[in-house]
């Protein structure tokens, strides 16, 4: 196994009912999407579907505020959160220790083992549709921040912003998408890219 182990960051246990709902969907969809890598998902997606399915039955009914149903909709939402975790240890048994695997499932990464210095890193804020952005400082550049949806085509990096300063907020995105990231540091030598990171906004 690597020896720099890349565990998943599921990233949800903050999140609202909603969310979860709408970010478990999301794991399914692009694990199933992608059958080839990921075979035999465990638990089942036909399992994990169901099981979010009646968590959102059980939202929709505890809208009322009612104790019994308000009890009922966190006993779902417990039986969710084991699955998805069963299914984030099954996604990094798969990987091992490949973040591109990671990333195939919409999951994040979280680097485990030796410490390396981090050139350009991605944070999730709690603002739904936003994420920062930051690297290390450079005396005299300019860095211009940028995404994209898929990065093997050169062509679809739009600008973000172009600042002065070393991090940045991007937001207006939309939620539960995969979008990729970059920095460009523009100095007197030119243009130099940075290697693009992956994030699922909120």
């Amino acid at each position: 196994m690597n020896s720099n182990f890349k565990k998943v960051a599921l990233n949800i246990s903050k999140l609202s009912v909603p969310q979860k709902i709408n970010k478990g969907r999301l794991f399914v969809d692009s694990i199933g999407n992608n059958p080839n890598v990921f075979s035999n998902p465990t638990p089942p997606l036909a399992i994990l579907l169901l099981a979010l399915d009646d968590l959102e039955a059980a939202w929709n009914q505890a809208s009322d505020g009612g104790k019994s149903k308000t009890a009922l909709m966190h006993d779902k939402e417990r039986i969710v959160m084991k699955l998805l975790n069963d299914l984030a240890h099954y996604v990094e048994s798969i990987a091992d220790g490949d973040e591109q695997v990671i990333h195939l499932a919409s999951m994040t990464v979280k680097a485990i083992g030796i410490k390396t210095p981090v050139d350009f890193e991605l944070i999730l804020p709690d603002d739904l549709g936003a994420v920062g952005l930051k690297c290390k400082a450079r005396p005299k550049t300019l860095y211009r921040w940028e995404y994209c949806l898929n990065p093997m085509n050169t062509d679809t990096w739009s600008v973000a912003t172009t600042t002065d300063v070393s991090s940045t907020w991007i937001g207006n995105l939309t939620s539960n998408v995969l979008y990729w990231f970059r920095v460009v540091l523009i100095n007197k030598a030119g243009e130099h890219p940075l290697d693009p990171k992956c994030i699922v906004p909120l």
